[in-house]
C-alpha cells in the first residue's frame, strides 16, 4: 500500500522525527511537500478556496493554515490516483505509532480496502473511543493518520477542489457519499499541533448564552444552505 507523509520543507526536525516513527512500523512512504500557509497568501487563497462554502459549512472565513492544510491533504490523494494503487495511507508529520498495534490494525484493514468503495479508515481517536474493531467515526475532527481508497480520494477531489470545508471534517463527507470509520483501539496519536493548521479555538462565550445559541442557529442555517447546494449541483 501506498503511504504519503504530509511535511512542510521548513520543518526538517518534524520529518526526521516521523521518520523515524515510519521506519519503527516498516512503513516505506513518500513525502508530499505541504502547502505552506504562510507563503499561501490571500490572491492564492481566494483562487484556490471557495470561502462562501466554507462560511456555511464551519461558520468562519477560511485561514491561511486552514487552506493550506486541506490543500496538502488534496495533493495526497492525487498522487494516489496518479499511481493507479487501490488505496493509501495518508500521515501527518506529528504522527505517533504504535508499531505492532499498527500492524494489527493493517491486517485488520486489509480485506475491506476495495477501491471502488469510497471509505476512509482513521488510524487515530481523540475521544478515547472504547471498543474493538471497525467502527463510524462519527464527528470525528482529526487527520493525522488514516488509509484511504482510490475511489474515497477522487470523491473528496470532486467535492473539494476549490476548498469548501476543511478535510477533515469527517461528518460532512460521511453525509456526502464517503464512509468514514475509526479502527479501534487506535494504533496512532498525535505528537503535538499542526505547524500547517495552528488549533482554532473559539472565545469563551459562556456568559452570552444568547450570543452562543445565536452562532449555532446561524451555522446550522449556513450548513442547511450547503446541503441544498451540493443537492442542486452535486458540489
Amino acid at each position: 500500500m501506498k503511504a504519503y507523509l504530509i511535511n512542510l520543507d521548513r520543518s526538517p526536525g518534524r520529518l526526521a522525527e516521523a521518520d523515524t516513527q515510519l521506519r519503527a512500523a516498516g512503513v516505506a512512504y513518500e513525502r508530499i511537500p505541504a502547502v505552506d500557509g504562510r507563503a499561501l497568501g490571500w490572491t492564492a487563497l481566494r483562487r484556490r478556496v471557495s470561502r462562501f462554502r466554507f462560511f456555511l459549512v464551519h461558520g468562519r472565513f477560511p485561514s491561511l493554515g486552514a487552506a493550506a492544510c486541506t490543500l496538502s491533504h488534496n495533493e495526497a490523494y492525487r498522487r494516489l490516483l496518479v499511481s493507479g494503487e487501490p488505496a493509501a495511507l495518508i500521515f501527518e508529520d506529528d504522527v505517533l505509532l504504535d508499531p505492532a498495534a499498527f500492524r494489527r490494525a493493517l491486517d485488520l484493514l486489509r480485506p475491506r480496502l476495495d477501491p471502488a468503495k469510497p471509505d476512509l479508515f482513521l488510524l487515530c481517536d481523540h475521544e478515547g473511543t472504547p471498543g474493538h474493531g471497525i467502527v463510524p467515526a462519527g464527528d470525528a475532527h482529526f487527520a493525522e493518520a488514516y488509509v484511504i481508497t482510490a475511489a474515497a480520494a477522487r470523491r473528496l477531489l470532486a467535492l473539494n477542489d476549490p476548498v469548501r470545508a476543511m478535510n477533515d471534517a469527517w461528518a460532512h463527507w460521511a453525509a456526502r457519499g464517503i464512509a468514514v470509520h475509526k479502527v479501534l483501539p487506535a494504533p496512532c496519536t498525535q505528537r503535538g499541533g499542526s505547524d500547517i493548521n495552528p488549533d482554532w479555538r473559539p472565545k469563551r462565550r459562556a456568559r452570552w448564552r444568547w450570543y452562543v445559541a445565536l452562532w449555532r442557529a446561524r451555522l446550522a442555517l449556513g450548513q442547511a444552505l450547503d446541503r441544498l447546494i451540493w443537492k442542486a449541483t452535486g458540489r
